[in-house]
């Protein structure tokens, strides 16, 4: 009896914790707040912070983060701090990276971002691609065949 006495004052401030289901939900804005640059190589957080100076409203949707690429199962730059996303005026952001040495995603109409990489071992270094473009179709498999 002696635990659940202690354990009820901790149970009543959570159940009030929570608005009440009429209550207005408020949600976290999305606008333009640029993400955090810390970890982020400095060469690339030079280059990004040079583009959003010149290109207004370009901003940094992803930085750091621990995630593997899609169909490879690799760990992606963005986890080492050697890759960033934005989004901008495709064509100013374009403009900055015309002689970047890393590598950037060229297919910003269908991306909404532009990947922008610089990785000590060079794994990314000079390349321009699309996302997704290493998948290969041959072998999927259709229902009822």
């Amino acid at each position: 009896m002696q635990r659940r006495a202690a354990l009820e004052p901790q149970v009543r401030e959570q159940a009030l914790a929570y608005a009440p289901a009429n209550a207005p939900v408020e949600r976290e804005s999305r606008g333009r707040a640029n993400r955090s640059m810390a970890g982020i190589v400095p060469a690339l957080a030079a280059k990004v912070a040079q583009i959003q100076s010149v290109c207004s409203g370009a901003h940094v949707i992803s930085a750091v983060r621990h995630t593997r690429i899609r169909g490879t199962g690799r760990m992606s730059l963005h986890a080492t701090g050697e890759a960033v996303d934005m989004r901008g005026n495709p064509s100013c952001v374009y403009a900055q990276l015309r002689d970047w040495p890393g590598g950037y995603s060229t297919d910003y109409a269908r991306a909404k971002h532009i990947h922008i990489s610089l990785a000590a071992n060079g794994r990314e270094a000079g390349l321009r691609f699309t996302h997704g473009g290493g998948k290969s179709h041959r072998h999927r498999r259709f229902a009822g065949r």
